[in-house]
């Protein structure tokens, strides 16, 4: 059973739009489902996922971003030897008591090898009744888009559909474009001048670089220099995700980023398509201008 949060909590000093006031009705409303919130980026998810997990009235309740819930199955199933049952008792469970519900941030799939590991993954959860809240650029539909192995995941899809409502929330604002965000990452700055230290391009996407190196390397920092970033489309397919993958973790851990590159911020993406591409330029089009004070710690070269 889904529990709710009290409607009253979703009442804030702005009038959510139709598609976000669908939702917190969704969400503050019992129900034997879960929740699958998708749509375009900047549009209220991640917002209406915290107020919904911080008002819901059980403790045994869990919120992660899919970047850090994946790292941490991942090591999880290894440590115990490829039981993905011991996996899943190890990550849920907190003092002593195994989650309940379960909100997932930025759900997504895009590797088969990933996909056969979250279907075993949703397979355990579901029989162990834990309700899954989950955020997404995607409908369940659109994920694993390659179409060499989409067909493999369909079935995992349709259990998605099964046990969780699945709601689009696409109102016509992109809150992130529209500049409210007052975080840390978008504090940074996209300069077009060299940088006289810190990571380059090459270093972060070109080489095999997986989500879990990025939440070590930031993970005791509050800013990080990336130089030497080219326009997106002169990049491979690869280096390009492991970008995206790598402001996905920045924004989420709220590191400011300060980026320069060769293209200005918005000639970067063109001739690039996706809805990974569309969440990328929206989390970067929220970074500062450069004239904003700096944070006294970053992590350089020599210090990731």
């Amino acid at each position: 059973m889904r529990p709710a949060a009290p409607r009253h909590t979703f009442d804030t000093d702005f009038a959510l739009d139709h598609a976000q006031a669908a939702a917190a009705e969704a969400l503050s409303t019992t129900g034997t489902k879960g929740v699958y919130l998708w749509g375009p980026v900047g549009r209220g998810k991640t917002w209406l996922l915290d107020t919904y997990f911080d008002n819901v009235g059980i403790s045994a309740k869990k919120r992660v971003h899919f970047h850090s819930f994946f790292r941490d199955l991942h090591a999880a199933y290894f440590r115990h030897r490829f039981s993905i049952d011991a996996a899943i008792d190890d990550i849920l469970t907190t003092n002593s008591t195994p989650a309940a519900l379960l909100c997932f941030d930025e759900f997504h799939v895009h590797d088969i090898g990933d996909a056969r590991l979250i279907t075993r993954m949703l397979d355990a959860l579901f029989a162990r009744g834990v309700v899954l809240v989950v955020t997404s650029n995607y409908a369940p539909d659109g994920l694993l888009p390659n179409p060499l192995f989409h067909p493999t995941f369909v079935p995992t899809i349709e259990k998605l559909k099964k046990n969780l409502d699945v709601i689009c929330v696409d109102g016509p604002v992109d809150y992130r474009a529209a500049g409210t965000s007052g975080s840390r990452f978008a504090s940074g700055t996209w300069s077009l001048h060299p940088a006289r230290r810190g990571h380059t391009f090459a270093e972060l996407c070109c080489a095999a670089r997986s989500t879990g190196d990025y939440l070590r390397m930031v993970e005791a920092a509050t800013t990080l220099t990336i130089a030497d970033i080219p326009a997106l489309a002169s990049v491979n397919e690869f280096a390009a995700q492991r970008f995206a993958n790598l402001v996905d973790v920045l924004y989420d851990q709220d590191v400011r980023a300060d980026f320069h590159a060769s293209v200005p911020l918005h000639e970067f993406a063109v001739g690039c398509a996706g809805l990974d591409t569309d969440r990328l330029m929206s989390r970067l089009s929220e970074l500062g201008s450069p004239s904003r004070e700096r944070a006294t710690h970053s992590v350089d070269a020599a210090g990731a």
